[in-house]
């Protein structure tokens, strides 16, 4: 019998277009499915538009979103998604993550699930992960003194990386990368989504590899 593709979910509301639409370029060369995910809930049209012309596939809520319907989750950054799920900007490092948003990210890591994060969605899963990760969450944001601060608060390793440089935390199944917070050379962000969907592909087929 044949086997279903795949399908990993892509927040897509605010998120970094580069990121998004580079990593919907990679999912497709490695045979996945993309499920593009609104965090929107004020029913916004032109918004609900924008997301969908970006996706060109049906855009699904978060709150519709179970663990156990998909194979991973990417968490694009963008000020705009960022701000949008935490209070870090306003709390600084007592900030929070959106509940929701929270319950999904424990939910794919406790299926032992991977994640994966660029630029300041990094900190996101690292605070929504707080508490709960086997062993020391190592990721990355780029180069950002203010995010990896915020990254140290809550008990995680920030790792400075170059442009396109994937960092892979093989104990906690996230790959993470700096994206376009690291660099506005397309050709790098285009790495940056390969690298990052290559690392997800390697967690989530079981392969062995180093943490970084």
């Amino acid at each position: 019998m044949t086997k279903p593709p795949r399908k990993i979910g892509v927040i897509v509301t605010g998120g970094a277009f580069w990121e998004i639409i580079f990593c919907f370029l990679h999912l497709e060369n490695k045979g996945y499915l993309r499920l593009p995910i609104t965090i929107d809930s004020d029913g916004d049209d032109q918004a609900r538009y924008i997301e969908a012309k970006l996706s060109r596939s049906p855009v699904v809520h978060i709150e519709e979103i179970k663990a156990t319907g998909i194979n991973a989750l990417i968490v694009p950054g963008g000020k705009t998604l960022f701000n949008s799920l935490c209070d870090f900007d306003k709390s600084g490092n007592a900030f929070k993550v959106d509940d929701i948003f929270k319950n999904l990210v424990k939910g794919i890591y406790r299926l032992e699930k991977p994640v994966g994060a660029l630029g300041s969605a990094s900190l996101l899963v690292v605070k929504a992960l707080q508490g709960i990760t086997s062993s020391e969450a190592i990721v990355t944001v780029g180069n950002d003194p203010k995010l990896q601060a915020g990254i140290g608060s809550t008990g995680a390793q920030a790792v400075v990386t170059r442009p396109g440089e994937v960092v892979l935390d093989g104990e906690n199944r996230i790959a993470s990368t700096g994206g376009e917070l690291a660099t506005k050379r397309p050709a790098e962000v285009y790495d940056a989504c390969e690298n990052l969907i290559k690392g997800l592909d390697e967690f989530i087929k079981g392969r062995k590899h180093e943490k970084y």
